[in-house]
This record gives C-alpha cells, structure tokens and sequence, in this order.
C-alpha cells in the first residue's frame, strides 16, 4: 500500500511524506498497533521539498491554502523540518523497499502512484511496478464498506496506508477472494 501527502494534486506534486506497507490481503492487521509495524513492512520518509523543486515537482497556491488549514499536528508531521530526505536519496530507498513485490496499492492509482512515476521518470529510473499490477483502493471500497479504523491521524501516509490494508483485508474477507 502507497500513500503520498504533496503540496499539489497534480502527477508533478512535489512530495512532503511517502509511506508504504507490504502486506498480505487475506491477513488481518487490524490488530497492529501505530508505529509498532514490522520494521522489514514499513517504508517513511519525509522528503525535502526544495529537492523536488529542483527536479521540476510543483507546489500549488491551493493545496499550501489547504495545509494551512490543517491542524497543528498535521501540518507538523507534514512540514516539520527533521529528518527531510532529498528525493533521490528517498525514491532511491523506496524502489529498493518496493522490490520484490507483485502488486501496488494505492488509495486511487491515478493520484499516488502516477505522482511516483513521474517523479522515477524525472530521476531517470524505472517504476518499480508494472501498471497492470497496479491495485485501486477506491474501486474495491465502493464494493462493499471497508469497515476501515477512523482516523485518527489525518493526512499522515503511514496512517493511512494501515488504515486502507486493513479495509482491503476486511474486504477480502467479506467476498472471499481467492486468488
């Protein structure tokens, strides 16, 4: 599962934090407690805006006027100064994480994965998926109700990645997908 958060909403959004988790749909994470993950599962960075910047990634007037009016908390993960990567070093790392996995997630895979290719093609590197192993988590919980943990962190990538995995697992319980 993949979950950017970005400072615009177009597929050259300069990127503030990428999260991801490996997961097996057919488990059941909902038992995972935050920020006691698996370390081998887990994939966060914060990465450097004014790296992105210098690779062409955009910054939009209306999504720096929606952080703002985010909470203190939010905007704090989001914008906080430490530990800020550049984003070769973090794309670098993440297609390394990626790797050997079959398929990507991504709540929306015109937003999230579509913003990483761009930004592997800017980098001159390949994606380290196939589009036709690309899965949409919006098209599966439009299905039937994910029953997915509220949020209790808005607008942090990891969150959300655990809470989409755990409405993916519940799902795939619910019609029994076997693949």
């Amino acid at each position: 599962m993949i979950d950017l958060e970005t400072l615009a909403t177009t597929i050259d959004a300069n990127i503030l934090t990428i999260g991801a988790i490996k997961f097996d749909p057919y488990a059941k994470y909902s038992d995972w407690k935050w920020g006691e993950y698996p370390k081998n599962q887990v994939f966060y960075r914060r990465v450097d805006p004014e790296s992105g910047s210098k690779i062409g990634l955009r910054n939009d007037d209306e999504t720096i006027a929606w952080w703002s009016q985010q909470t203190e908390e939010v905007k704090a993960e989001a914008f906080g100064e430490e530990e800020r990567y550049p984003i070769d070093q973090v794309m670098k790392e993440f297609y390394k994480f990626c790797l050997p996995g079959k398929y990507f997630w991504a709540h929306g895979v015109a937003f999230d994965t579509v913003i990483c290719e761009q930004v592997f093609k800017k980098l001159k590197r390949g994606a380290p998926w196939m589009f036709y192993n690309l899965r949409d988590t919006r098209t599966l919980f439009d299905i039937t109700d994910p029953n997915m943990p509220g949020a209790k962190y808005h607008h942090h990538a990891l969150y959300d990645c655990w809470r989409q995995i755990v409405g993916v697992q519940n799902i795939y319980s619910k019609i029994q997908i076997t693949a």
